[in-house]
């Protein structure tokens, strides 16, 4: 295989050539050394808005603009073909992309504004002058350092906001879901409004033909849930039930013998189930409450007393099944305890009058 060559090339030389518009500004541009100038494809050229002195007097004038510096932006907009990076390159003073941008968007916009008033504008030159007008610089800029940020970002930074993005957008969703969720349920707790009013039921003999309706319409249904009177002046003709569709038919008639409940005492232990001949107050109420509830007296005092009784006897503050005997048992150990306060109370009330007493004695 015969050996590749490789020619080397010098780099061609570049020279920076200054130059000026045709009024005056100064421009800069690189050219290669020893190229011919040559005239490149012109190019459709751009609109640039056009005014006169009087014009910019009246309508175009700024605080923080000069005459000679919007014509000097002018003119290179025209020159430069509207490309905002070469203008805001060439463009003298340090003035940003933007601010040109904003001046030169407003001086077009009121000039629009000037030749079409804006009840006469197409929607073409309204959208144009709506674009006009809505530019904010300070938005634009923060646009940019945005994306400039975006440019040197790390890895890891980068996939910590596809995760943050994915997990906003399940948030998203499942709210969306929750939402349409309650909206169905308020739906279907509204109350279907009425179209008719009830005064016209205010006669007996309106309200005689409503119930007439009522169970004829009832009748109709596999599962009528409405009984007739019996008076065929209420229930109507039709509705009148004869003497021998009241009684059922005696083979299909229910038969007396009541079937014996197999009764599973022996089984009540293990699954839990009692019988109580007390009544018992309606709500839900669990073993466990049995075994907390007591516990707690109506004073802070009687509490701290009761769980002293109980922690010197060894009944531990958390009892993990609350199954009958061990309700039971716990009830019964209850019993002696509020026996055992009833006794204290008691005695340390016969020790106090007893001292009271002695003391009306030593004083006699």
């Amino acid at each position: 295989m015969a050996p590749v060559q490789v020619h080397h090339r010098r780099a061609a030389k570049w020279d920076r050539v200054s130059s000026r518009t045709p009024r005056g500004a100064p421009l800069s541009r690189w050219v290669r050394r020893g190229a011919t100038t040559t005239e490149r494809p012109s190019r459709e050229p751009v609109t640039a808005p056009t005014y006169d002195d009087e014009t910019y007097e009246k309508h175009l004038t700024d605080p923080d603009w000069t005459k000679e510096e919007t014509d000097e932006l002018v003119e290179l907009y025209r020159s430069c073909n509207g490309k905002w990076v070469v203008i805001a390159d060439h463009y003298p003073g340090d003035r940003t992309m933007e601010a040109l941008k904003a001046r030169f968007y407003t001086i077009s916009a009121n000039l629009l504004q000037l030749t079409t008033p804006i009840t006469s504008m197409t929607t073409t030159d309204y959208s144009l002058y709506e674009t006009l007008t809505t530019f904010n610089p300070e938005q634009e800029t923060s646009r940019k350092k945005l994306a400039e940020g975006h440019l040197y970002r790390r890895a890891n930074e980068v996939d910590e906001e596809t995760v943050l993005l994915g997990e906003l957008q399940r948030i998203m969703l499942n709210q969306a879901s929750l939402d349409s969720a309650r909206e169905d349920l308020r739906r279907r707790l509204d109350y279907p409004h009425t179209t008719t009013s009830g005064y016209q039921y205010t006669t007996s003999q309106a309200l005689t033909q409503l119930w007439q309706q009522l169970l004829a319409q009832d009748r109709l249904k596999k599962n009528p849930r409405l009984r007739p009177t019996g008076n065929s002046t209420y229930d109507g003709q039709s509705m009148a039930t004869p003497t021998s569709a009241a009684r059922p038919r005696e083979s299909t008639a229910p038969s007396s013998a009541q079937p014996t409940e197999v009764s599973a005492a022996a089984e009540d232990p293990r699954f839990g189930v009692s019988v109580h001949s007390e009544r018992i107050p309606p709500g839900v109420s669990f073993g466990g409450d049995r075994l907390t509830k007591p516990r707690i007296a109506k004073s802070t005092i009687q509490t701290d007393k009761i769980a002293a009784i109980l922690a010197h006897i060894g009944v531990s503050d958390v009892i993990p099944l609350s199954t009958a005997p061990v309700v039971k048992q716990f009830d019964e150990i209850m019993s002696k305890v509020h026996l055992l306060l009833e006794l204290r109370k008691t005695g340390e009330r016969e020790e106090q009058e007893l001292r009271t007493r002695q003391a009306q004695v030593k004083s006699e």
